[in-house]
């Protein structure tokens, strides 16, 4: 038996002390007090905050390995170079590219999930490639497809564990992709999208119910002649159907729009993504300059990582004990809150809220102990410290 004792209790909608005690993986128990015998393994949190381990669905790369890399073992170092930073599960996610190469990569990150013995890969996010050449931020544009001509079937066909697709819903075909999205259990999100408010509420009917990294590539309060439209972003405030993915870094939105988002959405509709690239979990240096996958150069330069022409933010280099400590610190947003938008809500969007992201009876021993800071002390994952 795995016991932590003296710990501040992260919950859903509070913190109190308690006893966890965790068998086989899993807890199974939640206690004021527990007598000790000589096979349990103790840790003792001396007052520090128990939490569930942070679920990160965005993330490109993270310890200078890329979620595009066809080695399998690439895309585990990713995963552990992010467990070391508290978050036990991530979803590798792609850049848009051709099918053929989208292919070898879901293969990797299949090979991947089933060896990493640590960290955990739950599934796999395409971000793209059928979105909008206007709004293709850090995406190559020739890698932007029509999914008439360039139809995903393949794709799926590979793994039962695509969990989410980004698409653009105003180009062709990708209502009725969203319509095969959902047949398929997989998470349709409005993604890197020129479409209106009124386009969205059509895509929600095809199966959309997500946001991608919202008021980043994708279409807010926009002029048609000398008349306002409504965009992407107020669709994903606006409409309960919606979840939304935020990068919580501080630099991709400001602290006033992450309140804003938090007042219009709550903790059940707005989840924390790093959106983070290969830098990401690992010691980048100032005005580093990069090449990623796509061919698209990007530099790191006023803590933010930029299209090497400074034209637009490219994915960041956070991971989501800093995406939390912002919410925490800075939004000024409970504590409990925070986490839950890093662990549980993103596990109840990719349908893994039955067995991660709460401290609760019978869920995966995926758990982390942080100071106030938010620095990991010590991370489990299964049942198994690490």
């Amino acid at each position: 038996m795995l016991v932590i004792k003296n710990a501040n209790v992260i919950f859903t909608d509070k913190i109190r002390n308690a006893t966890v005690l965790c068998d086989n993986g899993k807890i199974v128990d939640i206690v004021e007090r527990y007598s000790e015998n000589n096979n349990d393994t103790v840790i003792d949190v001396n007052g520090d905050y128990l939490s569930p381990g942070f679920i990160d669905i965005h993330v490109h790369g993270g310890g200078n390995k890329s979620a595009m890399s066809t080695n399998p073992l690439d895309i585990i170092e990713m995963a552990k170079a992010h467990l070391k930073h508290g978050t036990t599960s991530i979803v590798p996610t792609t850049l848009a590219s051709p099918i053929s190469q989208l292919k070898d990569v879901t293969l990797s990150i299949k090979e991947a999930s089933e060896k990493s013995t640590k960290a955990n890969i739950l599934g796999l996010h395409y971000e793209g490639p059928y979105i909008s050449l206007k709004y293709k931020g850090a995406q190559s544009p020739e890698n932007i497809l029509n999914p008439i001509k360039n139809p995903p079937d393949e794709l799926f066909e590979l793994w039962d564990k695509i969990l989410i697709m980004g698409a653009a819903p105003e180009e062709e075909g990708c209502l009725e992709l969203g319509d095969k999205l959902r047949k398929r259990n997989i998470v349709a999100s409005v993604a890197h999208s020129a479409a209106s408010f009124e386009t969205v509420e059509e895509a929600v009917k095809h199966g959309y119910s997500d946001v991608t990294h919202i008021y980043n590539a994708c279409t807010s309060c926009f002029k048609e002649g000398i008349f306002r439209v409504a965009g992407v972003v107020e669709a994903g405030l606006v409409l309960d159907e919606i979840t939304t993915q935020v990068i919580g870094d501080l630099r991709h939105l400001p602290k006033g729009l992450l309140q804003l988002i938090y007042k219009a959405k709550g903790v059940e509709k707005m989840y924390l993504i790093t959106d983070g690239l290969e830098f990401s979990a690992s010691d980048i240096k100032e005005n580093t300059v990069y090449m990623q996958e796509n061919g698209i150069g990007v530099i790191f330069e006023d803590g933010a990582m930029k299209l090497s022409d400074r034209s637009a933010l490219a994915g960041s280099v956070a991971t989501l004990k800093d995406c939390v400590r912002n919410m925490y610190k800075e939004v000024k947003i409970p504590l409990y809150e925070a986490v839950r938008m890093a662990s549980l809500t993103p596990a109840e969007v990719i349908g893994f809220g039955n067995k991660k992201g709460k401290i609760e009876k019978g869920y995966d021993a995926d758990l982390i102990i942080f100071d106030d800071n938010i620095n990991i002390k010590s991370v489990i994952t299964n049942g198994n410290i690490l």
